[in-house]
């Protein structure tokens, strides 16, 4: 049985998942910014209500960080039971906060980091790396195995407080590079 995949946000990002989802799931896609239909043809794709989306069995949340809390708070009543939550996130611990804090006990979450874009994915994400850190309930590594195995993706489980402090180093010394030269 093939799972049901919604994927909400259907940005630069979001839709160069998609490219890599589409294959493995029944995807249902929803960003109520811009029209779908291309995409859904391309893609071989549907779109739908975000309520629907949302009811999917994997929820794939392709937002802005700023833009998380009220697509969290939107979608909460829709998502069921034994369904998994990840969002992709360039940040960690204030998504974790909030999908711990706004989504139900039963539902499933885990946080990822693509350490890559459409950018430095275009040719290819074969080896590129993702940060994945746990959030809730027992499927962190199926979602690891799926994406080393299935996508082969460079896994780097980690925690979102080291994840962010990592990041935040990273970040701050290319900044320093860049304005000394």
């Amino acid at each position: 049985m093939i799972a049901s995949l919604g994927l909400i946000g259907c940005g630069a990002f979001g839709e160069f998942a998609l490219r890599h989802l589409a294959p493995f799931f029944r995807v249902l896609v929803h960003d109520d910014r811009r029209d779908l239909e291309p995409l859904t043809r391309l893609y071989n794709v549907q779109a739908g209500s975000l309520a629907a989306a949302a009811a999917c069995d994997v929820v794939v949340l392709a937002v802005p960080v700023q833009k998380l809390r009220p697509v969290v708070l939107q979608i909460r009543e829709f998502v069921r039971p034994g369904a998994l939550v990840i969002d992709v996130c360039s940040v960690k611990l204030k998504p974790a906060e909030m999908l711990l804090e706004l989504l139900p006990p039963e539902v499933d979450i885990v946080l990822t980091h693509p350490l890559f874009g459409p950018q430095s994915g275009k040719n290819g994400i074969s080896g590129l790396n993702v940060a994945v850190c746990h959030g809730r309930g027992e499927r962190t590594e199926c979602v690891a195995t799926f994406l080393r195995e299935r996508l082969g993706l460079r896994v780097i489980e980690t925690t979102p407080e080291r994840h962010d402090r990592e990041l935040a180093y990273v970040q701050g010394l290319t900044h320093l590079i860049a304005k000394i030269m």
